[in-house]
């Protein structure tokens, strides 16, 4: 069997080492459009339960994956005032540890990764391969080069976004501050006992009112790390091909063609808010693997049944995301006042966690909450 993963990330890697496993016979080939070792972006996060999911795909990797930077709490930040909450525990890697790690163990497997590879697979190339998978990430070619016949949806959010790192250690955390040019956020977490991912969210009129548009990359990065000077007493913002960005909420009518399939942020994304993108399309290759070996890798049954079981689950995520970015972007045109209320509703924005289930992980928050407003 000739297997051909389009994208050396998360979902790619994963995919292809778990394909390798399950059929050892076959040739499994990533190609990879980076140079080795080159990545964009800073940390990224499991939660606990997302670990325990993964784990009994590939154990070897869950272990390797969470033997870094754990968090069991979460502090919601407004104007200074912090709100230290219990979440659970999540685990932080670099991304770029991650990446060498899954591509270590996919290459000890018999997975070959070609980098500095072209990108786009073509119809007569799929002819080739017994199965293409699509895992380029959100602004995948694979996509774009059947979009025909995959028929993508995809809506831009109205915030902009630029993902930084620093050297302060931050809990995982929300900080809000008001400001005369708007409102202005920043989600931070320590990822290594070196870093923390921090990046920067505003609304589109504090955007034009700071003048991001007419900025430069470093021109950005120094007005972000003045603007929240007061959060990071004194610690620099480091860029890592940190453009601002709007978020892509993109979905696919088809997850296949013929023998291709889309997985990961090439199929479906989620929001960076809920910290599930990783984990995500990491999943997305579970289902897919499990689907194939239950079909007997027969290629046209696998992923019929690939896209049966797992687009509920995935239409269930995306559903929880969309309210994550409603509720982000309903933010800027707001007055927040309290720290404590601002806290409940983060935790309960996409639906997940009912007031109870906080009022029980987080009494003594509460009950202060509680006394306020009588």
């Amino acid at each position: 069997m000739r297997i051909l993963v389009v994208g050396g990330g998360p979902a790619g890697l994963f995919f292809s080492l778990l394909a390798k496993r399950a059929v050892p016979a076959a040739t499994v080939h990533v190609r990879e459009q980076n140079p080795p070792g080159v990545t964009y972006g800073w940390g990224v996060a499991f939660s606990e339960s997302a670990a325990e999911a993964l784990r009994p795909a590939a154990p070897d990797v869950v272990d390797a994956l969470t033997a870094g930077m754990s968090h069991e709490a979460m502090v919601l930040s407004l104007d200074g005032t912090d709100v230290p909450v219990h979440v659970g525990r999540s685990f932080l890697n670099a991304r770029w540890t991650l990446l060498a790690e899954l591509e270590r163990i996919a290459g000890a497997a018999g997975v070959t990764v070609e980098h500095d590879a072209e990108a786009a697979v073509t119809e007569a190339e799929l002819a080739g391969w017994d199965l293409v998978v699509g895992a380029d990430g959100v602004n995948s070619r694979t996509r774009q080069s059947f979009a025909e016949h995959l028929a993508p949806v995809e809506e831009l959010g109205t915030n902009w976004l630029a993902w930084y790192g620093t050297p302060k250690a931050y809990p995982p955390s929300i900080i809000l501050q008001n400001s005369d040019h708007g409102l202005l956020m920043s989600h931070a977490s320590q990822f290594s006992p070196e870093m923390s991912n921090f990046t920067v969210e505003v609304g589109q009129e504090t955007f034009d009112r700071l003048g991001f548009g007419e900025m430069s990359e470093e021109e950005s990065r120094a007005l972000c790390e003045e603007l929240f000077a007061g959060s990071l007493d004194g610690a620099p913002l480091e860029s890592n091909h940190s453009p601002w960005f709007q978020t892509k909420f993109l979905s696919c009518a088809h997850w296949t063609h013929r023998n291709l399939v889309l997985i990961g942020d090439a199929l479906h994304t989620v929001h960076p808010s809920i910290g599930s993108g990783t984990r995500f399309a990491m999943r997305d290759a579970v289902y897919l693997t499990k689907a194939l070996a239950g079909s007997g890798w027969d290629v046209e049954v696998g992923l019929k049944e690939f896209e049966r079981t797992r687009r509920p689950v995935a239409d269930a995520f995306q559903a929880a995301a969309k309210r994550s970015i409603d509720w982000y972007e309903g933010l800027p045109g707001r007055t927040i006042t309290h720290p404590t209320k601002f806290a409940l509703e983060y935790l309960m924005r996409t639906g997940r966690v009912s007031y109870r289930d906080f009022r029980r992980q987080n009494r003594d928050v509460v009950l202060g909450y509680e006394r306020d407003l009588r």
